[in-house]
């Protein structure tokens, strides 16, 4: 009965507070619901050691470098919607071991977009 009562300013005003607090409360649940990755498998995770052919250094990005030779080119991966970086790993380990340079960069919210 409260909304009868409000004039037309009034109205669209609350209609307005509303749909601004629905937007505010959907794009937190979408943030949250983004930041939601996977745990990567253990193999990944196998991958993340250094070893005798490659370095992994996971400073601001996870950097697998070979240890046999300088590269002189390189990959850099994006992970994919909700995917953890570690998650590349393993496919990462084995490029740096051919002698490539291998970067996967995290991206803000897990959302490579």
């Amino acid at each position: 009965m409260y909304f009868r009562r409000l004039s037309t300013r009034g109205k669209i005003t609350y209609i307005v507070t509303v749909i601004l607090i629905s937007l505010v409360v959907a794009g937190i649940g979408f943030a949250w619901w983004a930041a939601q990755a996977a745990e990567p498998m253990p193999e990944a995770l196998a991958a993340l050691v250094s070893d005798d052919q490659v370095t992994v250094d996971y400073t601001v990005w996870l950097t697998f470098t070979p240890t046999a030779q300088a590269p002189t080119s390189g990959f850099i991966f994006y992970p994919g919607g909700r995917v953890d970086p570690r998650a590349y790993a393993p496919a990462a380990h084995a490029i740096a071991a051919a002698g490539y340079l291998v970067v996967i960069v995290p991206m803000p919210l897990n959302l490579a977009v």
